[in-house]
């Protein structure tokens, strides 16, 4: 059997459940059949596939791997040292710097990393049960964990197939989940699909403000809700929390596309959303954004950065037709309370139940958008960074020894931008 990851059996299982629940008919010999009339019997047979292939996962020996080999070099890594709170964190100056190992690993040389709200999560537990299946394959203890997804920097090294990159390229990423090394380090190792080629008009720490939230907001607004340089002019798109990181890419991703954003953030936000292009802005100190919006036309596209207090609301305002795509899921709680398989299992019904409701009751789109490591979605971003299109927004700028405080402020909230930490000249 070959190898199946949860995230692609996860995206599949979905992407065929969204085609099941489209409206429409398709043909059975010379009949029309609605597909509606045989939903229940397919969701039957979808999810007992899935109940099956996830019984073989959980069946299937570990696939070990080799340990991760080093240089024999050590460099200055951001580990947490056990769960728990700020204390965890620390500055590790004497941690081995890796070497690739799979053909297709790349060594960088990080020059900039920028830091997100889920490093705090994973710091309390979260992705608990993800980190201990994967450094359990990579025959690692749990502890230490690096730090950091995203980054910017410079090839050092590469695999013997790898063929994008050489040593010397200036290249940005995100790592995947299961990654053993984090990006807040003075190395790391990433694969090449996850790498792309740092736009050249951007400095290391403005390209390292990037990967991580470009590839969420890809993941919610192209691949979840359909939206499209050719069929985006005019939509009109809500992004809550435009001032975040997320936030700020996904209105100027629709607006490089010609669609009307719509968005929400504090008063002290409301600046530098009008300098990223939004054309409404709600101020929610002031109105509630459904009470503002119930008069206006139905919107084409919803995008939540906030969380299931604003689901309802959210649904609310969208047209027949609609797309509504949220980055805040219980998948990952999920696994972590029942076990990957059983939790993936049960997240995942959740989500289809709900799915359905608004496909059939409504005719909305619902969905939970996830984002994957993918360097053919950075070349895309990349172009339109060299084109003027989106820019960076960077609030603060830290050095690695002032990791504590960079996280302090992260953790504050009502982010103005994204957060970076300069690892070196």
């Amino acid at each position: 059997m070959a190898e199946v990851s949860l995230s692609e059996l996860a995206s599949f299982v979905t992407a065929v459940w969204e085609h099941l629940t489209s409206p429409g008919q398709f043909s059975v010999g010379q009949y029309k059949v609605d597909k509606r009339q045989v939903l229940l019997g397919a969701s039957v047979a979808v999810t007992t596939t899935l109940l099956a292939v996830c019984l073989r996962l959980w069946r299937r020996k570990p696939r070990m791997v080799e340990p991760q080999p080093t240089t024999g070099k050590r460099m200055k890594a951001v580990v947490f040292t056990s769960y728990g709170g700020p204390e965890v964190m620390t500055v590790d100056e004497d941690y081995p710097v890796p070497a690739p190992s799979a053909e297709d690993d790349v060594l960088i040389r990080v020059k900039a990393a920028s830091i997100n709200v889920l490093d705090l999560r994973i710091r309390e537990g979260y992705m608990n049960a993800l980190y201990r299946s994967s450094r359990r394959k990579a025959k690692l203890p749990l502890f230490p964990i690096m730090v950091g997804r995203d980054f910017s920097g410079i090839v050092e090294e590469v695999g013997s197939k790898v063929t994008k990159f050489k040593p010397g390229d200036e290249v940005w990423g995100a790592l995947g989940l299961d990654h053993t090394y984090g990006s807040l380090a003075e190395y790391t190792i990433c694969k090449e699909a996850a790498l792309s080629h740092k736009p050249t008009n951007l400095t290391f720490v403005e390209a390292a403000s990037f990967p991580h939230v470009a590839l969420t907001s890809w993941g919610a607004l192209v691949t979840s809700s359909g939206m499209t340089k050719e069929t985006t002019a005019g939509k009109r798109v809500l992004v809550h929390a435009g001032t975040g990181g997320v936030g700020t890419f996904s209105i100027q991703l629709v607006k490089a596309w010609g669609g009307h954003v719509i968005t929400t953030c504090s008063t002290s936000g409301v600046e530098l959303v009008k300098g990223l292009g939004a054309d409404d802005i709600i101020d929610y100190k002031l109105e509630n954004f459904a009470s503002r919006l119930s008069e206006e036309p139905k919107l084409d596209i919803v995008l939540n950065t906030l969380g299931p207090h604003v689901e309802a609301e959210s649904l609310g305002l969208l047209k027949r037709g609609g797309a509504y795509a949220t980055i805040v899921t219980p998948v990952v709680n999920s696994m972590d309370n029942y076990g990957i398989v059983l939790g993936l299992v049960f997240a995942l019904s959740q989500k289809w139940k709900r799915s359905l409701y608004q496909r059939l009751i409504h005719g909305r789109k619902f969905s939970w958008a996830f984002a994957y490591a993918n360097g053919e979605i950075l070349d895309l971003v990349k172009q339109m960074v060299e084109d003027g299109k989106i820019k960076p927004a960077v609030e603060n700028v830290f050095s690695l020894s002032e990791v504590h405080k960079a996280y302090e402020h992260l953790a504050r909230g009502h982010a103005r931008g994204k957060t970076v930490i300069k690892i070196a000249d």
